[in-house]
């Protein structure tokens, strides 16, 4: 069987969970190979895995340098785009998830239509901040599924049906009155079902178990906590705030009885802020296999790395900052698996005092683990990996 996974060009969407995917597929016997921009080549070839390259792929680094790109209907810099009105309607995706469902899904689905001529899928796997997958397996007529790295994307997928439309419509394809329409077939999910609200449990969902990360050795008071701490890949491109939230995470830390270890990212090489004796400043942390020793993990809320946290039963603090992370938060907090702050209010005290609370109620360890271990009980991407090439 022959099956491409389509992916943003992130790297958090990309390693995390596509390309043990892709591997689990290789390890069935099928050929698999992720279809992402050419920037990913690097990072595929790393991994050992094909990388069907989508020439007119761009990544969020590239648009963002473009003027052109800003200033389209839609984005913030374009003339008579009122930016105020779209932020209070919290429930709209916001113009960066309408450009990807839109315009910018329709080349991803082009190229890889044309991609597609050569190597004949069986199958498309997108993952599901990926619409050009999804144009394409309909142009193709192929079957298709989703990789859901991020569950509470699905609830913006109403207010993107026209947007989806129009893109289906540019195919030669008719539109469809079903905003789910995205979501049909198997949706994979990489956390427990009780993650998902009641809302967001459809028929098609099946959770599924990441393969594990081994605890990396590391060098730590062995009578204090190590806390984990950072913004992940993608906020230092496009969050002003990411140096003032990075140095209240590094200051809140210093504060404690822990051992802290910081990702921070391109921030490391100009670093000008606190340098607590007891955190450890880094410009890449091996997250995965640190959270598997972390009593607490301090970030952004994306899921990403909720949920590897997840998978380690490691209790958070969550300072939610943009797309689907203020939901990611919400549901943390309401599992009881950890707390979340306003970024706003995100000063070195309210932090400490957060991250104190949760580090010393047993609760939030005890409701984790529980999640945890459900996480472990579901079935791996070996599994996957068949329900997959079912499809075809």
């Amino acid at each position: 069987m022959r099956i491409v996974l389509t992916c943003l060009p992130y790297y958090s969407h990309l390693v995390p969970v596509v390309i043990p995917v892709a591997r689990a597929l290789r390890r069935a016997g099928h050929t698999a190979a992720v279809a992402t921009a050419p920037a990913m080549a690097a990072e595929l070839a790393r991994h050992g895995i094909e990388h069907l390259p989508l020439p007119n792929v761009r990544t969020l680094e590239q648009l963002l340098a473009d003027p052109a790109f800003l200033t389209s209907p839609g984005m913030p810099g374009a003339e008579g785009e009122d930016t105020e009105e779209t932020a209070r309607a919290r429930e709209d995706p916001g113009p960066l998830t309408k450009a990807f469902a839109g315009p910018l899904a329709g080349t991803f689905a082009r190229d890889l239509i044309a991609a597609a001529a050569d190597w004949r899928p069986d199958v498309i796997v997108r993952e599901c901040n990926e619409f050009g997958g999804y144009l394409a397996a309909e142009r193709l007529g192929l079957p298709r599924a989703v990789l859901d790295i991020a569950p509470y994307s699905c609830a913006h997928l109403p207010f993107l049906r026209n947007t989806l439309n129009s893109q289906l419509d540019d195919l030669g394809l008719d539109p469809s009155d079903d905003p789910w329409q995205p979501n049909a077939g198997l949706l994979a999910a990489v956390v427990p079902a009780a993650w998902y609200p009641e809302r967001l449990r459809v028929p098609s969902l099946r959770s599924y178990r990441p393969n594990p990360a081994a605890p990396r050795a590391f060098p730590v008071d062995a009578e204090r906590p190590l806390v984990l701490a950072g913004l992940g890949t993608v906020a230092h491109t496009v969050v002003p705030e990411a140096p003032r939230l990075l140095a209240a995470m590094v200051a809140a830390l210093g504060e404690l009885p822990c051992d802290g270890v910081v990702s921070l990212g391109p921030a490391l090489e100009t670093w000008s802020g606190p340098r607590p004796a007891n955190v450890r400043l880094m410009s890449f942390a091996p997250q995965r296999e640190l959270l598997g020793r972390a009593a607490l993990f301090l970030s952004h809320g994306g899921f990403g790395g909720v949920h590897e946290a997840v998978q380690a039963g490691t209790p958070m603090v969550n300072l939610p900052l943009f797309a689907d992370q203020p939901d990611n938060a919400r549901r943390v907090t309401e599992l009881g698996l950890g707390l979340h702050l306003d970024p706003a209010a995100a000063t070195p005290e309210a932090l400490a005092e957060a991250a104190g609370r949760v580090l010393t109620d047993r609760g939030f360890r005890r409701r984790a683990a529980e999640l945890a271990r459900q996480s472990r009980e579901a079935p791996g991407f070996d599994v996957l990996a068949e329900d997959l090439a079912a499809l075809a």
